[in-house]
Parts: structure tokens; C-alpha cells; sequence
């Protein structure tokens, strides 16, 4: 990551996740509140660590009665406005380039990733492909999820572990047609219009 100039990485996951695996031990945890411009460690150049928890465990049972994942998506959306804000602050604010995951890398991961690309005026179908590219860079860790899965689960874990870009395209249309789009969702959301045009330049 320091070879990347990658300064800040930003955790995802829930705070349940962290129990049986912490972030890095070069941790600077800050978890809530007003997020300010994340700074390396002088002495190491190591990236700071922040958790920000787009699905927290209040709302993980929420979304697992989802009928589908699309349908989870939009949860997150409606449910998770205020930390996606937290989220994007974070992004915007951050000195160099940031790093963000969840645990599989696909679904918190990829809407993050999906509505940074739609500020910054990518196509849809463009952020459809980036989407759908997932699952070929996941296809031996969906091997290795499958192996483990109970026999009861198996089908419906085969259906949730894929990317087809319709997926996260419905999910960009439901916050054109909610909020008027991501710019004016995130607005919405607390992240002033100094950061919405940090976010756009990051990936201009």
C-alpha cells in the first residue's frame, strides 16, 4: 500500500466482523463523530485505519430478510444514509489515495465504489461492467465460500455471490428516482459541496 501512496484505508465492516478479524495493527480507530483529514504516522509512513461501518449490527438482521440482494442494496441506501455520509467525508478529506473494503469485496465495497464513479460522471454502463468485473476476480474465493457452505445454503449463496451489473444499476436508478442522485443523496447525507467536488477530482 505504501508503494501505492495509498494514505488511508477505511474498513466497512460491521463491528461484530472485527472480532475474529481486527484491522491492521497500525490502527488510528476512529469509528464516530466529525471526521477530520486522516495523517500518516510521521515516523512509519503507514496509511491510517479507520472503521466506519456502512451495515452496523443493528441493521445486518434488517438486510438479511432482504428477499434479494438488490433489495439489500437499497437498505443500505435508505437505512445507512448518515454513515455513507461519514463514509464520503472520509474519502474526500483523506491526503492520497484511499482504500476501502468490506469483507468479500463486492457488495458494501462495490456501492461505495459505484456511486464515487457516478460523481465522477462515469456512464452507467461503465459502472455496470466495473461491477459485474467482480466476480471474476472473486471466482476462487466464491470456490472456497461454496466448499464451506451448509447443503441447505448452497443455492441461495450461489445466487448471492454474483455481480450482474443490473444489480447495482437498479440500485444508482432507486437514487436518481429517491434523492434526484448520488450528488444530492450524499448532500443529504451531511457531505458539504466542497467535499462532493474533492470526491469528483479524486477521479477526474
Amino acid at each position: 500500500m505504501i508503494d501505492y501512496g495509498v494514505t488511508t484505508v477505511i474498513d466497512l465492516r460491521a463491528e461484530s466482523e472485527l472480532k475474529g478479524a481486527p484491522g491492521p495493527p497500525f490502527s488510528d480507530f476512529q469509528s464516530t463523530g466529525p471526521i477530520s483529514p486522516p495523517r500518516r504516522e510521521a515516523e512509519s509512513n503507514l496509511p491510517v485505519y479507520l472503521h466506519l461501518a456502512l451495515v452496523d449490527d443493528a441493521t445486518a438482521p434488517v438486510l438479511n430478510e432482504a428477499a434479494t440482494m438488490p433489495d439489500r442494496y437499497r437498505l443500505m441506501i435508505d437505512r445507512r444514509q448518515v454513515a455513507l455520509g461519514t463514509i464520503f467525508n472520509a474519502i474526500a478529506k483523506a491526503d492520497g489515495p484511499v482504500l476501502f473494503h468490506c469483507f468479500a469485496g463486492k457488495d458494501r465495497t462495490g456501492l461505495v465504489a459505484a456511486m464515487m464513479l457516478s460523481l465522477a460522471g462515469v456512464a452507467s454502463e461503465a459502472i455496470g461492467a466495473d461491477y459485474a468485473e467482480t466476480d471474476s476476480q472473486l471466482v476462487t474465493r466464491y470456490t472456497e465460500w461454496l466448499a464451506k457452505a451448509a447443503p441447505d445454503r448452497l443455492a441461495q449463496m450461489r445466487n448471492e455471490l454474483r455481480c450482474p451489473p443490473e444489480w447495482m444499476l437498479r440500485t444508482l436508478e432507486h437514487v436518481e428516482h429517491t434523492w434526484g442522485g448520488v450528488e444530492s443523496y450524499l448532500e443529504t447525507a451531511g457531505v458539504p459541496s466542497d467535499n462532493i467536488d474533492r470526491l469528483s477530482a479524486k477521479l477526474a
